[in-house]
């Protein structure tokens, strides 16, 4: 069985707001779709959602935490452009 663990990171937005990333590592595609859907449906904060991969499990934090927010900021704009 693998073992299952999540992170969760408060960092500062360029607006001085905190944002909320929550880093998960060892769940099934199902689990981690029901852990998302859980969590939009609690009174939670909104939160940048990342899975440890083979690509950044060598990342320091603070690396993955920098490229995490460039490729949700990058997501936001192109959902924006499509609306």
């Amino acid at each position: 069985m693998t073992k299952q663990k999540s992170d969760f990171k408060e960092i500062k937005s360029n607006k001085g707001e905190k944002e909320k990333i929550v880093i998960l590592s060892g769940f099934s595609d199902q689990e981690l779709h029901n852990f998302i859907d859980f969590y939009k449906l609690g009174n939670l904060p909104k939160a940048i959602f990342a899975t440890v991969t083979k690509n950044n499990k060598e990342f320091k934090i603070k690396d993955l935490i920098k490229e995490l927010k460039k490729e949700h900021k990058f997501m936001q704009n192109v959902s924006n452009k499509s609306s």
